[in-house]
């Protein structure tokens, strides 16, 4: 029997494995759990060399794992260095005044890059033109992203910087709006937003890193022992996860990396070569960065009326979206991939999304058989109610950001979106549990914070962070408190296909385990937004501790 090296104890001990937190604490030796119990069940484990700490009423349970982020991106839109966040403008000429402000102070940047652009909160709520923007800064290419980062307005610097004329035919998916007379306007939307992440998130090798690290620290600040990387291709680097291998190499990263890359093969590379040579450069013995499977988006979003509905919007009769990728293609990515073994994740938020992607996996599960694999529908939104049942029956995990669901309770763009048949059937989390679907919670960060205690809150009270509305949005579908830990731990880990390594605090599994300030089990939901992390172990070592 090993004898521990680091002992927690609390009154307040969650496992992730019952409802309710006990008293006692979590042994731990070697960088793993050798025990978690009562004080009896951890004694034979204390020896004279044992660090034992004591939190009282304080909350100790497994360290989050964010099941879908965009990390390789999200960790240079957070540096204050590379870009400007913007959301908290009132109006249009105050967002120029502070993206114009942050340029000034940044000279050296090629690029000005504002993040988090929330157009609704303008009278008018119209993304900006390239003239408006050319009236405040000219001479450097700008690039200005909406809050969910599928439509950007640009200058005239940077059309020309992307060599976008009005001869530029708009790509699959997305679209270049133009004037009367057919010159891009400096809006585009989703696919045709791809251009401008390449050449912005390219910066020089040590200026990401230093961005990196700024992320790391935030991250072991939120007690986040795992972030999952979904489409690293969202920086231009041949290979985005070179960076973090190197940290990996000098010790440096605090977190598990799990990724996805994107379900389509290189210029001259075929896509299940593709992923075989990266597990070959990754998946390697104590990695902490492995390369698991592929994904893919196949709709835009409700907010510019890109996600792919089953019927009309409620404020525009006249489009139920459409698919963001050529579906003939998609299908036989998709099954190509798992007659291989690896599973698929799908960024699926319009309802006949669900249902296309839905179909696809039955599909493959019925001409391959049951793999195991864990695939993955992001988002979920709007869902029919005869689909919420098949995500258990086929085993589709629905991966979920309730964060999301509050920047549209803000301004009710869902509400005017779907209208109040569907209503009930947005992000439906109490649903799909009921229904037996394995449900993680993440962020998709940088559309949102990366706090998970934001996702928790946002989970349990389906309320902005004033507490309106007083019962909650569409408050059937609100989830209890030890449902949404559990999806942020557990949850996240059968996502990722991880579920013996991480998740719950069992003994064998890797020591990955935060302390809260407050047992959240004892206060009002409300509370779960002044609650901070207190300690961060890492693989059995205290990598943070306030």
């Amino acid at each position: 029997m090993a004898t521990a090296e680091l002992v927690l104890k609390s009154n307040a001990v969650f496992t992730g494995e019952v409802s309710e937190p006990f008293a006692g604490g979590v042994a731990i030796a070697d960088g793993k759990i050798v025990a978690c119990g009562d004080e009896e069940a951890l004694a034979p484990f204390i020896g004279p060399d044992t660090e034992v700490r004591e939190f009282g009423d304080r909350l100790i349970m497994p360290g989050f794992n964010d099941s879908h982020t965009h990390f390789t991106q999200g960790a240079l839109v957070d540096d204050p260095d590379f870009c400007v966040h913007i959301g908290g403008t009132d109006t249009l000429d105050e967002a120029l005044v502070a993206l114009k402000t942050w340029a000034d102070a940044h000279p050296d940047n090629e690029w000005v890059y504002g993040n988090e652009v929330i157009q609704f909160n303008w009278e008018t709520p119209l993304m900006p033109t390239a003239a408006q923007i050319d009236a405040v800064i000219s001479d450097r290419p700008v690039v200005l992203s909406q809050v969910d980062m599928h439509t950007f307005s640009v200058n005239t610097a940077a059309l020309r910087r992307a060599g976008i004329t009005r001869d530029t035919p708009d790509p699959y998916g997305g679209e270049i709006l133009r004037d009367e007379s057919g010159e891009p306007t400096g809006v585009l939307s989703n696919t045709a937003t791809d251009i401008f992440t390449a050449l912005l998130f390219h910066p020089e090798w040590e200026d990401m890193k230093a961005s990196y690290r700024k992320g790391f620290e935030k991250a072991k600040r939120l007690g986040l022992t795992t972030v999952c990387v979904v489409f690293p291709e969202g920086v231009s680097y041949d290979d985005p996860f070179a960076v973090f291998h190197e940290f990996e190499q000098d010790g440096e990263l605090p977190f598990r990396m799990p990724y996805y890359t994107q379900l389509a093969g290189g210029e001259h590379e075929d896509l299940i070569q593709k992923i075989e040579r990266m597990q070959a450069e990754y998946n390697k013995p104590g990695s902490l960065i492995t390369c698991n499977g592929f994904k893919i988006l196949i709709d835009g979003v409700c907010s510019d009326h890109t996600a792919w509905m089953a019927w009309p919007y409620a404020n525009d009769a006249t489009t139920n979206g459409m698919p963001a990728m050529d579906l003939t293609q998609v299908r036989a990515d998709l099954l190509r991939a798992c007659e291989a073994g690896y599973p698929v994740r799908i960024h699926t938020i319009g309802d006949a999304a669900v249902h296309w992607a839905l179909d696809a996996f039955d599909e493959a599960k019925r001409r391959y058989g049951d793999k195991g694999l864990r695939h993955v529908q992001e988002h979920l939104e709007t869902i029919q109610p005869d689909d919420l049942k098949r995500f258990a029956e086929i085993g589709v995990v629905a991966c979920m950001q309730p964060m999301h669901m509050i920047l549209d309770l803000e301004f009710r763009s869902k509400d005017d979106a779907v209208g109040p048949e569907r209503l009930p059937y947005c992000w439906p989390i109490r649903s799909l549990l009921d229904a037996g679907a394995h449900v993680a919670l993440s962020t998709d960060f940088p559309v949102v914070e990366l706090d998970p205690l934001h996702e928790v809150y946002a989970a349990v009270t389906r309320q902005l962070f004033d507490g309106t509305p007083e019962e909650g949005w569409v408050p059937d579908q609100r989830i209890a408190l030890a449902e949404a830990l559990s999806a942020y731990t557990a949850g996240s880990a059968y996502c990722e296909g991880m579920e013996d390594e991480v998740g719950t605090l069992e003994p064998g599994k890797a020591a990955d385990v935060i302390v809260l300030s407050k047992n959240l089990f004892a206060v009002e939901p409300a509370e779960i937004l002044n609650t901070e992390v207190d300690l961060t172990v890492f693989n059995g070592k205290v990598v943070y501790e306030r």
